[in-house]
């Protein structure tokens, strides 16, 4: 797991020590190694944080034999075995890395056939001085960042945007439509980002650049296929299937030259991950798990009983608590993402991956359950509400959704979903309702609006929706997750968390062989009435208790209305209550001081709006204004 950057064309005449401090300032991705190295017009630096072959043999930028073509590469590739054995007639190896299978692989096939052939998580950039062309591309579910910048001058790649903003000539002005994205959606959107003229290459994406004509082609590689679905076979024939399969994931994941362990939340997915790892490993796994002092947030108790099911000789359990100082290195937190991200879960994964750190330097995870196996309402509630509107007249559903607003809390959550979900179309549900959504006409300053004109964020989930290879709403669903949520706001979490710390984040869930497969079962087999992740769920209950499996699910949260109520309120006023705040010319003051006041007198709960709001703030201070630091302490902010 490493850091990656570049440029190619007259923009890479600037001197070395530019690019070179900008590489560095990434150096929290790759503390082991650092590298830089001119081919002809293109620059390629690297930060390495050692996970395979520990020799100065894994060093990048990694060269062929007369120099011609160059690869820098971030992430792991978890079949380079079998590919090296395909490779080793052809060509002699030099070191044990997969970085190098890589490269040969890329001499022996071409950029197009290299890149079918490897799975893994991925942002790879190889410059063929010969062709005098860039090829890139970012792996296929979206685990590695990879941002880029083109000009005149060339083209400027980067795992991080603080390095690629320390590479061009001032800050970029704020993207307005970016900017409405997170408001919206608490993160934002690739391709987008918060810089104008600077983007994000979006998952399952590669690129060639061509220096000569200065063109750019980006395209698809791969996606995934929800409309083939089998018909001959049993609930028993899919779980064994199902069971194969995440053995062979967590298998290949378990390939490290360094210590090795898990996160462990007592949820379904880390729960089975760790279950599997237990079954795999020789010796016990190193388990660690966050909780809070607030009994109602803390879920260590179901971490406990994993553990203690699976053996203590099989799982080694280290719990650490999060109390509300731990908030006050914020500003750390945000700068590592160079732009706004409102997933109030930043805090405590930032946290609970320091604390791995100290014992190991890869941790494998649970992501990836509620978006392949339908562990979320959405697609539930999707394929419900398709047989609602079927079976139910539309001005019977119109009016029952008119009168939800007093029926709340007198009929179940299901049921009210439901009814919501029928009063609309089935794209029209699939679009998140979150943050400041439904705020932007009173909220936004006049001076905003004008700038969006005609763009509405809810576009992005529109057309990913529209794109689904599906065979029913379920499918739509749950492929506009596994595009949108999953790659732009939770592994974005996961890979700065876990790379703040110098830590590598594997997610077996996440397997390529996995998502195809589960991709074409069929809704009747993967949904059993109102039980999210019914088929992972039944297979995880082969190695961890019932008790921990079917109990109401909670995010990773913290929590955040508790503490504004107190000990956050003061600097929620100072920060958002201020002329700094106002003057950037975004908000209407009086709308934002009527939801400071309603949340300090406890009127209503603003929690999640002011959160979205304090870290955009606190993010324009840090990276527009410079007068906020990285190391600076929150609570001087009150």
């Amino acid at each position: 797991m490493c850091g990656i950057i570049g440029m190619v064309g007259p923009i890479a005449n600037q001197s070395e020590e530019r690019v070179a401090f900008a590489r560095d300032i990434m150096i929290h991705r790759g503390p082991d190694d650092a590298g830089l190295d001119r081919i002809g017009p293109a620059l390629l630096g690297f930060r390495r944080l050692a996970i395979l072959d520990l020799t100065p043999a894994g060093h990048q930028p990694m060269l062929n034999n007369d120099r011609s073509v160059g690869l820098v590469f971030n992430g792991e590739i978890y079949n380079f075995q079998e590919l090296r054995q395909e490779l080793k007639s052809s060509y002699e190896f030099h070191s044990h890395s997969d970085t190098e299978v890589i490269l040969k692989g890329y001499l022996e096939w071409g950029w197009e056939e290299m890149l079918r052939r490897i799975d893994g998580m991925f942002a790879i950039a190889i410059w063929d001085n010969r062709t005098r062309t860039l090829y890139g591309a970012r792996d296929r579910v979206g685990k590695k960042p990879f941002f880029y910048h083109t000009s005149e001058n060339g083209f400027i790649f980067s795992s991080t945007l603080n390095s690629l903003r320390a590479l061009l000539e001032g800050t970029p002005k704020v993207n307005p439509a970016a900017l409405d994205a997170y408001l919206t959606y608490q993160a934002v959107p690739a391709p987008l980002t918060m810089f104008e003229g600077v983007h994000q290459l979006l998952p399952a994406h590669q690129f060639v650049y061509r220096l000569d004509s200065q063109h750019l082609e980006i395209s698809r590689y791969w996606d995934v296929n929800y409309d083939q679905k089998f018909s001959d076979k049993s609930e028993a024939d899919v779980l064994d299937e199902l069971d194969n399969l995440i053995h062979q994931a967590v298998r290949r994941r378990l390939v490290s030259d360094v210590p090795l362990g898990a996160f462990l939340s007592g949820g379904v997915d880390s729960s089975l991950v760790v279950g599997v790892m237990a079954a795999e490993m020789q010796e016990a796994v190193n388990a660690i798990v966050i909780g809070f002092d607030d009994e109602k947030y803390d879920e260590r108790r179901y971490a406990r009983q994993v553990a203690s099911h699976l053996g203590t000789d099989r799982v080694n359990l280290t719990e650490h608590v999060l109390d509300p100082s731990s908030i006050s290195n914020l500003p750390e937190i945000i700068w590592q993402y160079g732009q706004p991200v409102a997933d109030v879960s930043i805090v405590p994964t930032y946290h609970v991956a320091k604390a791995a750190r100290k014992n190991v330097t890869v941790v494998l995870n649970g992501d990836g359950g509620d978006e392949v196996f339908a562990g979320y309402a959405r697609p539930i509630v999707a394929g419900a509400a398709h047989h609602y509107r079927q079976w139910t007249p539309g001005f019977v559903r119109s009016l029952l959704g008119r009168s939800m607003k007093s029926l709340q809390g007198t009929i179940p959550r299901a049921v009210s979903m439901l009814i919501e979900a029928g009063s609309q179309t089935a794209a029209e549900t699939f679009i998140y309702d979150r943050a400041l959504r439904s705020h932007r006409d009173q909220l936004y300053s006049s001076q905003l609006r004008s700038e969006l004109l005609e763009w509405h964020p809810d576009k992005l989930y529109r057309s990913v929706w529209d794109s689904a290879r599906a065979t029913d709403d379920v499918d739509r669903a749950l492929y506009g997750d596994f595009k949108t949520y999953l790659p732009d706001q939770l592994l974005t979490k996961m890979d700065v968390s876990t790379m703040a710390v110098a830590l590598e984040a594997r997610s077996p869930l996440l397997d390529k062989n996995l998502i195809e497969y589960a991709a074409t079962i069929p809704t009747n087999l993967r949904i059993k009435g109102y039980t999210t992740k019914y088929l992972l769920k039944k297979l995880a209950s082969r190695y961890v208790p019932k008790e921990v499996l079917y109990r109401r699910k909670r995010g990773f949260v913290m929590p955040t209305s508790n503490w504004m109520q107190g000990d956050l309120m003061g600097t929620l006023n100072t920060v958002l209550n201020s002329e700094q705040f106002f003057d950037r010319g975004w908000f209407n003051p009086e709308v934002v001081r009527q939801m400071l006041s309603e949340q300090q007198t406890g009127e209503r709960n603003w929690s999640e709006q002011l959160w979205t709001l304090l870290i955009l703030e606190l993010w324009a201070r840090l990276m527009l204004d410079q007068t906020l630091f990285r190391t600076d302490n929150l609570e001087a902010l009150s």
